[in-house]
């Protein structure tokens, strides 16, 4: 079972939210609110005329003399896309990083659906694989367990070529949901640039094992590609692995730059942290879940 009916009931009491918040003041009998939205009280300015006198706030007049207008917040049902990297590298590990990522997927669905947002899912390798549209209703929960149980981890993986496809058949962007191990030679960039040029808000969710963060291994090994089956004859020494980590980090930090001026909201994780602190301490750090 993905997710236990305890963990499910602490899910409900969190939000999701888009950073994409829609600013609107409030003014005359034109105003109009999307069915699903609401006003929050944001701000205040100068009264300019033509303003709606009912949105003047009498308070601050009575203290400074002078007319301000409330202005409002108007926070929108999201559309949720999660996509979730299904090429063979996922099948690796235990357990394995698409198990991992399933589970994850499943509580970040079941949150946005819990919250009444659009949610779908779509499985990844070279391109998108098959797809649940997103839909808003909470019985689709099950179905969503149920389709991100089935994954099976196949193919290489085409990141770029996936988002750039995914983000061009799209037609309401919202919150992207990403989570892959990002072990993929072509890059990342122009997949994710592609959805930021959509509109989309992006949250990028990287799995990897321990053992690919600090190998533990020594000693004359064929190593052979979990997606491409190519094999390398090599050498394991601690300086080998001291040069292999050094290059990782410079990796990371790559990505966590690009992400940081991108306004992509990143997380890192391996599955040897626990999953239930991922989702309510790591994510609860971040912008999307409160």
């Amino acid at each position: 079972m993905l997710l236990d009916e305890e963990f499910l009931r602490k899910l409900e009491q969190l939000s999701l939210l888009s950073r994409r918040i829609r600013r609107s003041i409030a003014r005359g009998e034109s105003i109009s609110i999307r069915k699903g939205a609401s006003l929050e009280f944001s701000d205040y300015r100068l009264y300019q005329p033509g303003d709606d006198f009912r949105y003047l706030d009498w308070n601050i007049y009575n203290r400074l003399d002078r007319l301000f207008v409330k202005l409002f917040t108007a926070e929108e049902n999201l559309t949720v896309h999660i996509l979730i990297d299904t090429s063979k590298s996922m099948a690796f590990g235990e357990p394995s990083k698409l198990w991992y990522g399933g589970r994850l997927a499943a509580a970040l669905g079941y949150l946005a659906i819990s919250n009444l947002d659009r949610v779908g899912v779509s499985a990844f390798a070279d391109g998108i694989e098959h797809s649940m549209q997103p839909v808003r209703q909470k019985s689709h929960a099950f179905a969503l367990f149920d389709y991100i149980a089935g994954l099976k981890p196949s193919g290489r993986t085409d990141f770029n070529r996936t988002l750039r496809e995914y983000s061009l058949r799209t037609r309401r962007p919202g919150l992207a949901i990403l989570i892959t191990d990002l072990l993929d030679p072509g890059g990342y960039v122009e997949g994710l640039q592609a959805l930021i040029y959509r509109r989309f808000d992006v949250l990028l969710i990287q799995i990897l094992d321990e053992s690919e963060m600090a190998p533990k291994f020594r000693g004359s090994f064929r190593l052979i590609d979990g997606e491409t089956e190519e094999e390398t004859e090599l050498t394991v020494e601690s300086e080998t692995v001291s040069a292999y980590q050094d290059r990782l980090g410079e990796y990371f930090q790559e990505v966590e730059q690009f992400c940081l001026s991108h306004d992509i909201e990143y997380l890192r994780t391996t599955t040897s942290i626990p999953f239930e602190e991922v989702v309510f301490s790591y994510l609860r750090r971040g912008v999307f879940v409160r």
